[in-house]
């Protein structure tokens, strides 16, 4: 067995507790031969969807991360790909390219891919890449529901010669690794509550009178891969088909999906929770402009994990109407804040840790600044052939955190602010919340006397079949919400690796 160095054991400690460490441990023990690559012993990556996030991954992989060489890049908008061949070609690399990454995933020349598409694509991908022999690094979030990310987990079990890393990046942080061992030590006493925090702006992106046409350049059946293949309804500053898929249920969950997965797995890893907690709920909507848009850019999620409550704020609109400037919880905008017996943490978007005691005195700051190392990270993964940093079950569960959160939501009801605070009375946390959300709504002009706010059910959850349980009927219409369940369409069906009760690691 290997012998662990106190920097590796603390890093692999980290992940769970320590117990999804060993989940696929041929790969951990590096029983798989290492790759060949390129003459030079480079691994061969590809990067799939290089509209946004991977088009960055595409050019560090093109002049930043030593023992990998970018080879192939694939998107189904060929506008978008022959720009990113361009843009490959002026920094010097040779690449093919692909606009089907079925046809990627053929070329045995390719050790590695990066998903770097919409999140209704990631787990069919992943699974698709394990499958083909490659190497993953899948974009966070793992999945558009729960059961599709899980069926990514098993695979990455089942296909042990190859290995899985997740984008959350925060995993690679040395710093919040630290604040965890600082937290652990007993220094600030134990763990009260989490709070995560996505204050990140996000306009109107308007109406439209129907369905949009699809853009000549876009394989629209590709695009849509494994969900419902309907004309898109959006034409925003973005155009019909990119990014703004992030506010429709068909394809995004909004930005607790979007950005907050990060800070949601940060709080998770945090409290040290290893699976999903015994309750959910939430309450919010879409305030201050009427758009084509679904999901809620105001939404307060309260998991209630039994060690501390884990609790999620979106919030899309700014500090007031007619300003840029975003609100902040204890100086944190787009962060987790997590308060103890005898002080608090404040942890930044970049994983930078600043401490306090209870007078809002600082006691001490990890700012080592290591989340950039991440993608580096996957590169001695493939080249080592262990996962330590963005282990793919951890991502799994942080994401179903997201759906749970969002499930709750969508099988909830329209009701006065009045029902809802009676509602949530009983709970000082969930109580203390919305009280800030009603003023964060005042300021952005929007009338809470009169406006209604989705308050959804408490939903309690079996961790195991990571399913709602109870015999009402909003548990039945949560069960059924595709961002439970959802089996994917003709030719992009997600494979079942594995379908009864799951072990929470």
């Amino acid at each position: 067995m290997k012998n662990w160095t106190r920097k590796e054991f603390l890093k692999a400690s980290f992940v769970g507790g320590g117990a999804a460490m060993f989940a696929g441990h041929s790969r951990l023990y590096g029983a798989a031969p290492k790759r060949s690559g390129s003459a030079n012993g480079d691994v061969r990556v590809a990067v799939i969807g290089i509209h946004a996030q991977g088009a960055s991954h595409m050019k560090d992989y093109l002049d930043k991360l030593p023992g990998a060489k970018l080879v192939a890049i694939c998107d189904c908008d060929s506008e978008v790909l022959e720009m990113r061949k361009k843009e490959c070609e002026k920094g010097g690399g040779k690449v093919e390219t692909y606009k089907d990454y079925r046809k990627l995933l053929e070329n045995p020349n390719i050790d590695a891919i990066v998903i770097g598409t919409p999140n209704h694509q990631h787990s069919i991908m992943t699974i698709a890449g394990l499958q083909a022999g490659k190497d993953v690094y899948c974009e966070k979030p793992l999945s558009h529901n729960i059961w599709e990310g899980r069926q990514a987990v098993e695979a990455s079990k089942k296909y042990t010669k190859n290995i899985v890393v997740a984008g959350t990046q925060n995993r690679s942080s040395e710093d919040i690794m630290e604040a965890i061992e600082y937290v652990r030590s007993g220094k600030l006493g134990k763990i009260k509550w989490a709070r995560a925090l996505c204050y990140k702006e996000r306009l109107s992106i308007g109406k439209t009178t129907g369905p949009q046409l699809v853009p000549a350049s876009v394989d629209y059946d590709l695009w849509t891969g494994p969900a419902p293949l309907t004309p898109p309804r959006r034409n925003g500053n973005k155009g019909p088909i990119h990014y703004d898929w992030h506010w429709f249920w068909n394809y995004g969950g909004g930005d607790i999906s979007n950005q907050g997965i990060h800070q949601m797995d940060v709080a998770r890893w945090m409290l040290g929770e290893p699976g999903l907690p015994p309750t959910v709920m939430s309450f919010g909507g879409r305030f201050g402009y009427d758009d084509d848009a679904e999901t809620p850019n105001t939404l307060v999620s309260v998991l209630g994990y039994q060690k501390a409550p884990l609790i999620f704020e979106v919030r899309g609109l700014p500090m007031k109407k007619g300003m840029k400037a975003m609100d902040n919880y204890r100086g944190a905008r787009v962060g987790v804040v997590v308060q103890c017996d005898s002080g608090y943490l404040t942890i930044s978007e970049s994983g930078t840790v600043n401490v306090f005691d209870n007078a809002n005195q600082k006691v001490t700051q990890f700012a080592k600044s290591t989340t950039k190392a991440h993608r580096a990270n996957f590169v001695k993964a493939v080249q080592t052939r262990k996962v330590v940093q963005g282990v793919v079950v951890e991502c799994h569960y942080s994401t179903a955190l997201c759906h749970l959160a969002n499930i709750s939501y969508r099988v909830g009801a329209e009701k006065s602010n009045a029902a809802v605070a009676e509602a949530i009375r009983s709970d000082a946390n969930t109580k203390e919340s919305f009280g800030r959300m009603l003023e964060h709504l005042k300021a952005n002009e929007v009338n809470v006397d009169s406006t209604s706010t989705v308050l959804g059910p408490l939903l309690k959850i079996d961790a195991k079949k990571e399913l709602f349980v109870g015999s009402e009927e909003f548990v039945k219409a949560a069960n059924k919400n595709p961002l439970v369940k959802r089996e994917g369409r003709g030719a992009f069906k997600i494979p079942q690796i594995q379908s009864g009760t799951v072990a929470v690691s």
